[in-house]
């Protein structure tokens, strides 16, 4: 008997965001708060993770739910930390020890956050180390695109399967990471919540009830009996474009391929998959990527 865990298998509306991003609070960043509000006006949801401080939110918005965050940026290694606790800037330093981020991740998840470990393959600076990202406990998930860098080596989907494989359940993440212009709405993360409200998205996110997108979109994602379906966007001009959908399990094996005109993939199971993780590509590049599917296998 095979059984397959699917964080999308409930009821909710879907929600569009981004965790992390950056004002002029950051060295780095070049635009001032009202201006990113603005920018990021159409979002459901968007965090604020200026480096090593946390920005309060003020003045207006139209976003409708905003969080609290920081990127704890060492030169070696970066973490994002939505709703972290205030009292974390008590003595606060970003030195960077597997024993102090593991204190600050910890602390972070302890207030009802989630802790989010940045850009781990940025080749010039600022990497994770897989042998840190195992070492590491607890932590809600990894960016597996980033949208300040070069989409062709800022994304982190090989390291994403050694930590799956190696049993580590951690969800991947799609930000922005935003500094300059040109940088906005490249990547984000839509989540499946019962509302928009803080308690309601982080909990729709520790339980890996999102996706991540650059430009296309799942219509649904179901598992019966073993079996997997893939549902994409339809409608008349969507049908006429080719997708190409590809389904990968443990140590980043290919289970399943198809491209075309595509509006539905399917994947039977054999149960030996240890996880399912969907990435859908539109033609033009633009591409959504699912949280893994845990599958088991029962006598």
């Amino acid at each position: 008997m095979i059984t397959i865990k699917n964080p999308y298998d409930k009821q909710g509306v879907w929600l569009k965001g981004s965790f992390h991003n950056h004002t002029t609070n950051s060295q780095c960043g070049t635009q001032p708060l009202e201006v990113v509000y603005q920018m990021y006006g159409q979002y459901d949801y968007l965090g604020i993770s200026d480096h090593d401080v946390i920005t309060a939110h003020a003045g207006e918005r139209r976003i409708p739910t905003v969080f609290e965050a920081m990127e704890v940026s060492s030169p070696e290694a970066h973490m994002v930390l939505v709703q972290p606790p205030r009292s974390i800037m008590e003595g606060y330093h970003n030195t960077f020890t597997i024993g102090n981020y593991q204190r600050l991740s910890d602390a972070c998840l302890a207030n009802g956050g989630i802790s989010i470990l940045a850009h781990p393959n940025r080749y010039f600076s600022q990497f994770w180390r897989l042998e840190d990202m195992l070492s590491l406990t607890g932590y809600t998930g990894i960016e597996i695109v980033n949208g300040d860098g070069n989409p062709e080596y800022d994304v982190a989907f090989d390291k994403w399967d050694q930590l799956l494989t190696a049993g580590r359940a951690v969800w991947g993440f799609g930000n922005d990471d935003f500094h300059v212009y040109g940088q906005e709405k490249r990547a984000w993360n839509m989540v499946l919540a019962e509302r928009n409200t803080n308690d309601s998205i982080l909990e729709a996110v520790k339980a890996g009830s999102f996706y991540v997108s650059t430009g296309f979109d799942f219509a649904g994602i179901r598992a019966e009996g073993g079996l997997i379906t893939v549902d994409l966007p339809a409608n008349e001009r969507l049908n006429r474009i080719y997708k190409y959908v590809t389904l990968i399990g443990k140590e980043g094996q290919v289970l399943h391929e198809e491209t075309g005109r595509l509006n539905r993939v399917q994947y039977q199971c054999s149960g030996d998959e240890g996880y399912v993780r969907i990435a859908a590509y539109l033609e033009g590049g633009y591409g959504a990527f699912s949280q893994p599917l845990f599958v088991e296998q029962h006598a």
